[in-house]
C-alpha cells in the first residue's frame, strides 16, 4: 500500500510518500508523520508557523529528527520503535551541561 501525506510547519509544506507492504504500517506512519506536535508544552505556543522541522547526526550516524519551537527552543524528538514505526516525545528544552 502506498499513501502520500501533507503537513506544514513554520509556513513549509512537506509532503512524505510512504509505501509499505503491510497496509497498517502505512496508516501508522500517516497517522505520525501527517500530525506532527504543534503545541508545546514547555511555554504553551500553538501556532503552527512557530514550529520547524530540524534534523542532526551524531557522531556515530544516529540520525534525529525534531519539531523545534522557535518561541522557547525546546524540540519534540522524532522516536523510533524497536519493532518499526515512529512516534512523537514531547517537548523538552536541553540546556547544554545538564
Amino acid at each position: 500500500m502506498r499513501c502520500k501525506v501533507t503537513t506544514k510547519l513554520g509556513g513549509v509544506e512537506y509532503t512524505f510518500d510512504i509505501e509499505e507492504d503491510k497496509e497498517i504500517e502505512v496508516l501508522h506512519k500517516v497517522a505520525v508523520l501527517g500530525n506532527p506536535p504543534t503545541a508545546c508544552n514547555e511555554c504553551g505556543v500553538e501556532d503552527a508557523d512557530m514550529f520547524q522541522l530540524k534534523s542532526n547526526k551524531d557522531k556515530e550516524a544516529n540520525v534525529y529528527v525534531n519539531v523545534h519551537c522557535k518561541n522557547c527552543g525546546a524540540d519534540a524528538k522524532l522516536g523510533l520503535y524497536k519493532a518499526g514505526g515512529f512516534f512523537w516525545h514531547d517537548f523538552k528544552k536541553y540546556v547544554r551541561g545538564e
